[in-house]
């Protein structure tokens, strides 16, 4: 039982700790991209705005092979050596939820933006001031946002397995568990996995909604 247990706080780890790692660097990747595509119109601006929803539902596992090739022995990033380790899932998930991210903040930055503009244009604001004012102000937002994307990563297979390889104790997260446990027939371990991505699911939605009533 005890050996049970351990198996799966384990895989609850490496998946929050992938999971907070990608929404981390996601969110400090996105919120700049959001902000600047947000408030500036610029020729190609819908062209890249269209591209940017358009990969919001990219296949996992596409961006899965998309990072393989490129961190594989033979790819242009094989010195590396982060092919199967957390870091290469990392990247992965990032891909994944970058553009959720950025198509999240766009919906909102330019409601925000147009009832600050005379005030930033008179104080002569620069991009730094404008996108610390955009956060400060609407600060609940983001964490919203942070929270979908979160949501996003912990529940992703195909992109993990493929570049994180299921590794046991390295890379071996929960839903690559429920999979590896489900075909060995360990229903019980695999449904005590699931219920706990269900619970993590259930307190994010909780979470998200009690934000946007607030």
């Amino acid at each position: 039982m005890m050996y049970v247990l351990d198996r799966v706080f384990e895989a609850v780890l490496i998946s929050l700790n992938v999971s907070v790692g990608s929404t981390l660097i996601s969110l400090m990747i996105s919120l700049p991209i959001g902000v600047m595509i947000g408030i500036n119109n610029f020729y190609g601006r819908q062209f890249i705005v269209a591209c940017i929803h358009a990969l919001t539902s990219i296949p996992p596992v596409c961006a899965g092979l998309l990072v393989y090739l490129f961190i594989s022995r033979t790819g242009p990033l094989g010195w590396t050596g982060i092919l199967y380790t957390p870091i290469a899932m990392i990247i992965a998930q990032s891909i994944i939820i970058i553009p959720i991210m950025i198509s999240l903040i766009l919906k909102n930055i330019e409601e925000d933006f147009n009832s600050y503009r005379e005030e930033l244009i008179s104080y002569g604001a620069n991009f730094k001031n404008i996108l610390i004012l955009l956060i400060r102000n609407k600060i609940t937002l983001y964490i919203t946002i942070a929270l979908i994307g979160f949501g996003r990563a912990i529940s992703e297979y195909g992109a993990a397995a493929i570049v994180g390889g299921s590794i046991d104790h390295i890379t071996r997260n929960v839903t690559a568990s429920i999979a590896l446990e489900t075909s060995k027939g360990n229903l019980d371990v695999a449904i005590g996995l699931g219920s706990i991505l269900i619970v993590i699911s259930f307190i994010l939605s909780f979470t998200i909604n009690r934000r946007k009533t607030s």
